[in-house]
């Protein structure tokens, strides 16, 4: 966790501390809004890493101006400019569950689940600008699913805005249907849960047509691989399909390991590990992960991840396992650096995620937490 705060540099060029920011800024903060959404929006159809450092700047220094929890957050932990984005101070997802954390009136309000809290504790993301987020989730799919302008006929087991009206991932799945579906055939997926024997007999259907992409939680894929086992039913679906699971074991009775989720895929679903892709999000991101078969996460270049350690706050060296902080451009009009008690390492180049932080670590997180609410 971050005990030290910086801030960016004034317009001059010169490092100032926070608290000692001029009221008389040459630029409203709202005349920044616009640029730097422009700026966003290109890096993301045209990503460059000589940009990324100078923008995330950038968008803290905004936000630091623009939120007024986050610049109490800044000011109360004091310190000078960061050097580069890696220096960003983060706030812990934690705050989420207690403020709102938002550099103007929100366009869209997500929520989590709240399971993992409760349901009275849940994220709440107030997004001013819903336009960054579906971009972002846009180009992340086509970058790590299918590319922009196929389209393919979507089985879906997961939420909807229809049905999800609060959930950041229900929008996902909404856009990408819009961009992606060939067809229209309803989500197995509604408020009530999923409909495993109408996900059933839907794959049954498609069998022998043209490629599917089967987009499910890996709750409903878990449920549909109780009921075909129990049946001893296996499913064949056309060649070259993609099965895009999301939401780990959430929601299921049990908990499995990546590999032993692949595992009950195969026995029931004849693709192999390198046609399943899986998707990372969080409420408080705008920006998702994918892993191909069971390998590493890997974010798109528009998101950056660092892992540090569990007490100090500082980065460590890839393979070492701490906590995973990530620093999105797409959360333009909230907070761009997030610490999280999600704990991973860097593998292979990507993150790959082992869990929850202890309990004295969630702690910690939540004290830092209760300096942005008061």
């Amino acid at each position: 966790m971050t005990n030290r705060t910086r801030t960016s540099a004034a317009a001059g060029g010169t490092e100032t501390n926070v608290n000692q920011t001029s009221n008389d800024t040459a630029t409203t903060t709202a005349s920044i809004d616009v640029g730097l959404r422009t700026r966003v929006l290109n890096f993301i159809a045209a990503p460059s890493d000589d940009d990324f450092d100078g923008l995330a700047l950038a968008i803290h220094r905004y936000q630091y101006l623009a939120n007024p929890v986050y610049r109490r957050f800044s000011d109360r932990l004091g310190g000078a400019a960061p050097g580069t984005w890696r220096d960003i101070p983060a706030v812990p997802a934690e705050a989420f569950r207690m403020s709102v954390l938002a550099c103007g009136p929100a366009e869209r309000v997500y929520r989590s689940s709240g399971t993992t809290a409760g349901a009275d504790r849940c994220a709440v993301h107030h997004v001013p600008d819903a336009g960054i987020y579906r971009a972002a989730a846009l180009a992340g799919f086509a970058r790590a699913v299918l590319p922009s302008g196929s389209r393919r006929r979507l089985v879906v087991a997961a939420p909807e805005r229809a049905t999800h009206p609060f959930s950041s991932l229900g929008e996902m799945v909404t856009w990408v249907r819009t961009a992606y579906d060939v067809d229209c055939i309803p989500s197995c997926l509604d408020a009530n849960g999923v409909d495993v024997e109408r996900l059933a007999h839907t794959l049954d259907s498609v069998a022998g047509g043209e490629a599917i992409v089967l987009l499910a939680v890996t709750s409903a894929l878990l449920r549909l691989a109780d009921w075909a086992e129990a049946r001893q039913h296996r499913f064949s679906l056309p060649a070259g399909s993609l099965i895009v699971d999301t939401g780990g074991c959430k929601g299921y009775e049990r908990d499995f390991e990546r590999v032993e989720v692949l595992a009950r895929y195969r026995r029931i679903v004849d693709v192999p590990p390198e046609r399943i892709v899986n998707e990372y999000g969080m409420t408080e991101l705008a920006s998702q992960l994918y892993a191909t078969g069971n390998g590493p996460l890997y974010p798109p270049p528009w998101l950056r991840v660092l892992v540090c350690d569990l007490t100090t706050g500082r980065e460590l060296p890839p393979g070492t396992v701490g906590c995973l902080r990530f620093f999105d451009l797409a959360n333009l009009g909230s907070v761009l650096a997030i610490q999280t008690e999600d704990v991973g390492r860097v593998r292979d180049g990507g993150i790959e995620i082992l869990g929850r932080a202890p309990g004295a670590v969630a702690r910690g997180c939540s004290l830092l937490a209760n300096e942005v609410a008061g």
